[in-house]
Order: C-alpha cells, then structure tokens, then sequence
C-alpha cells in the first residue's frame, strides 16, 4: 500500500518542477535561432511522399480500434494524394476511398487558393496563377484562428546543444482561453532544427458552453530521414480528456511516417508556389 502513493508524489514533483521554471524573453539571437529553426523545419514538407499509420483509443472502455495506414504522395493528382490502404484494421471501402478523394481536392483547393493570395500580394495588379486549375467550391477562408507568436518566444532552458522555446498563441475570435494553453520546441542549436514540438494543458476550459476541455497531452518528433535534407515530422502520440454536452470523453492516439521518398510536388507542375508552412493554425 506504501507505493501506491508514488505516482502522486511524482504528479506532484513535476507539477512542482514545472512551477519553478523560470522563463526568460528570448534574445534576439535566440528569437532569430528559433525562427530559423521553425523555417528549416517546415519549408519543405510538401516535396515528401510517406506512409501514414495511425491507431487511436476513444473511451475509457472501449478496446483500441484497428490501424488506419495511409500513403500520401502529393506528387499525383489532388484527387489521387492519399491512398488509403486499411482503415481502422479493415480495407477501405467505396466510400471510405471516396472520402480520402475528397480530402486531396479540399488540399488542392486550399494550397490553389493560398497561393493566389499570396500573388495578389505580391503584385495586386499582375497577380495570377496561369496554369492553376479552377476549382470549384473553394470559399472563403475562416478569418477566426490561433496562431503562435513566432515573434515572442520565451526561454525555458538552454544547455548547450539545445534550447527549450515556449511560444505564445494568440487568439483571432475563436475564444481558446490561449492562456491555458502551453506549446513548447526543442531546438537543436547547432543544426538550427527542431527536434520535438510539445502541447500541454495547463487548465481545463469550456468551449462554447457544451464542450469542456479537461487536459490534453501531445508531442511530435522531427527526424532527418535524408543527410541531403531538412528534417521532417515522423511521429506524433498524444492524450486528451474532455466532455461534449456533459458526456465523458477520453483517448490516446499515435501516429508514425515511414517509407520516405522525395517527389516533386503536384502543385509545382502547375505553376503554384507553396508558401512556408505556420508553427501553428486551428
């Protein structure tokens, strides 16, 4: 009976150890580490073809569902970018496959319209995308977001060979208390690289009176699959607590990439030039 205490002796020393942190405003060297590190990151994830396989958990009871794997290759046609090869342990069916269509045409649409926008700043008066194809149905985007302040960064830790960021968000209208919210990266300073991004809930937060967000936990690992390279994401796991309409709900998920290939971007055939990737857009 003694040990059962342990594990909220160590809750407690971490929680402890988290409060003591004293965090820093970054340099502006740091802040201009940090920033490169995110570009080095980030600016060319759409030149990578992989195989997603993912397995989630949603109920306290309920056994974990079958692995869902994926292939995406945004070098094929929009409609053609993901594959998927099983779904929840089972092969997919009709409409499942018609679903994953439907996703790569929403990524054509969105990457099509970005890159408009990004034209029409550039030059509102010339700007055009010649050989983009017209899409239908592609709207507006939603103006409400989080975003992280890349601009802002503060400093948790620094030993040498890496630096521990964590970033503010800001709210655009959605009403995330952004607060209660901790978004951290590991940074590797000599490489300029981000090794692993994290998300923790500080404090749970209602969202729109019938959602409750109780906790959460998640981390992403970046690694250099090609020496040639930057770094790409290759894996993610997490944990979530929270109620809907005052109904329980709790999971984990873990996801990995494999099978690496470098490809030539879809869009780049078509003249549309991708813009860099944000740390962070919901």
């Amino acid at each position: 009976m003694r040990f059962s205490f342990f594990p909220l002796l160590l809750l407690g020393l971490v929680a402890a150890l988290r409060a003591e942190e004293a965090l820093r405003p970054a340099t502006a060297d740091e802040i201009a580490l940090f920033r490169a590190a995110i570009k080095n990151t980030s600016q060319d994830i759409d030149h990578w073809a992989y195989t997603e396989s993912t397995t989630k958990k949603i109920g306290v009871t309920k056994k974990p569902r079958g692995e869902t794997i994926v292939r995406f290759d945004p070098s094929k046609p929009w409609p053609e970018q993901y594959t998927p090869l099983q779904i929840e342990g089972e092969l997919p069916t009709e409409k499942q496959l018609k679903e994953y269509r439907e996703r790569g045409e929403k990524r054509g649409r969105s990457i099509t319209r970005r890159a408009e926008q990004q034209a029409a700043a550039a030059d509102p008066a010339t700007a055009s995308v010649p050989a983009a194809p017209k899409l239908a149905n592609v709207g507006k985007k939603n103006e409400k977001s989080v975003t992280a302040d890349t601009d802002h960064p503060l400093v948790v830790s620094d030993d040498g060979e890496t630096i521990v960021f964590e970033v503010p968000l800001i709210d655009h209208g959605t009403g995330v208390p952004v607060e209660k919210i901790e978004i951290r990266a590991v940074v590797a300073k000599a490489a300029r690289q981000v090794r692993r991004a994290t998300m923790h809930i500080k404090e749970s937060f209602r969202m729109k009176l019938v959602a409750k967000v109780k906790a959460g936990e998640a981390s992403v690992d970046f690694s250099v699959v090609d020496p040639n390279y930057n770094p790409v994401m290759t894996a993610a796991v997490g944990n979530f607590g929270a109620s809907l309409m005052f109904v329980p709900m709790n999971g984990i998920f873990s996801s990995s990439r494999t099978e690496w290939q470098r490809v030539k971007p879809y869009s780049e055939r078509l003249q549309v030039k991708i813009g860099p990737l944000e740390l962070l857009d919901f």
